[in-house]
C-alpha cells in the first residue's frame, strides 16, 4: 500500500540523509530506514513525491562501502538532499 508523502516525511528523510552523509549513522542504518519505506512506494509517484522516492531507492542502491569510496554516494545523495530540503518536488 502506497503512502502519501508529506513535507514532514521529506524533512525526516533529509535529517537522516544529513546524519548519514556526515558519518553519524552508517550504511546499514540508512539502508534499513529506506527499505522500511520502500514497500509503501507508489507505482507512479506524483510530481511532488518524485524526489522523496528517488532518494529512497538511491539510498538502497548507493549506501555501501564501494559507492562511498568512489564518491557516487556523497554526490548523488547530496544533490537529492538539497532538493528535499528545498522543497523542490
Amino acid at each position: 500500500m502506497s503512502m502519501e508523502v508529506s513535507q514532514v516525511n521529506k524533512l525526516e528523510l533529509a535529517e537522516k540523509l544529513e546524519s548519514y552523509l556526515s558519518g553519524k549513522i552508517d550504511h546499514d542504518a540508512i539502508k534499513s530506514h529506506a527499505w522500511s519505506l520502500s514497500d509503501a512506494s507508489p507505482k507512479e509517484p506524483s510530481e511532488t513525491e518524485k524526489v522523496f522516492w528517488s532518494s529512497i531507492f538511491t539510498i538502497i542502491h548507493l549506501a555501501d562501502d564501494e559507492h562511498w569510496k568512489d564518491g557516487c554516494t556523497q554526490r548523488d545523495l547530496g544533490e537529492l538532499l538539497i532538493q528535499l530540503k528545498g522543497g523542490n518536488s
